[in-house]
């Protein structure tokens, strides 16, 4: 086992523990059940790469429970490989995914050049002192013209309460702009299609309702709010020249 990080993974799967049961007790509805997977990964917009239905070889880059996977084999891409790396495997890892083993930061993805056509990265980014090497190598196995899809913590989180805010987290090393963001993928050699905070037209929908959800799910609910007017994450959309 790495020990950089060390229980991380566990961490994440107790974080996840309130909301599985929720889906497995609540939701029966397929479209409910997506939404609801979406929202709690920040995917959504995983429609806007333009080869996601297409495309044959699929990496998640700090993949964690690979949730980001299973919604594109369960909802847009069924044919895809899917491959996962992180610094220790999830014990809920699903059977699906090739996983590796990797520290982003000091060792080389082992993929040879141009192997992808898709790498995401779902709020990775923020725990890392070398993100630049993370880029580099993100390249580096991309295909030309492949696309590189990446969600991380926006400058903002660091003024949210509780469990919400960004030095909540003991891993967290420094949250990001677009400007940041923007930077470090040109310096690395990407092509810079879009760069946006998520904001998905539900949640504007959601807000009328939040003080009730509040009353039956808890305070936690008021991140919505949050969420749609100061933009708690960010995701940019690359291209590999």
């Amino acid at each position: 086992m790495n020990k950089k990080q060390k229980g991380y993974q566990d961490h994440i799967v107790s974080e996840h523990k309130v909301f599985e049961s929720f889906l497995k007790s609540k939701i029966k509805f397929n479209r409910i059940q997506k939404f609801y997977q979406g929202i709690k990964v920040r995917i959504i917009n995983l429609n806007l790469i333009p080869n996601i239905k297409s495309a044959k070889k699929i990496l998640d880059i700090g993949c964690g429970e690979a949730e980001t996977l299973k919604f594109i084999r369960q909802h847009i891409n069924s044919d895809a490989e899917f491959y996962g790396v992180d610094l220790e495997k999830n014990k809920n890892l699903p059977p699906f995914v090739n996983f590796y083993e990797v520290d982003i930061e000091e060792q080389k993805l082992p993929f040879e050049d141009d192997y992808f056509d898709i790498v995401i990265s779902t709020f990775l980014l923020e725990h890392l002192q070398n993100p630049q090497q993370f880029f580099f190598e993100t390249n580096r196995v991309l295909k030309k013209a492949g696309h590189f899809y990446c969600v991380t913590e926006n400058y903002t989180s660091v003024f949210l309460p509780g469990r919400f805010n960004f030095f909540s987290d003991p891993t967290h090393v420094r949250p990001w702009t677009k400007k940041s963001l923007k930077a470090l993928a040109e310096m690395s050699g990407f092509k810079v299609l879009k760069i946006g905070h998520f904001r998905p037209v539900e949640y504007f929908l959601l807000i009328p309702f939040v003080p009730i959800l509040s009353l039956i799910f808890g305070s936690e609910c008021f991140i919505v709010i949050y969420e749609v007017f100061f933009g708690k994450s960010i995701y940019c959309l690359l291209r590999k020249p």
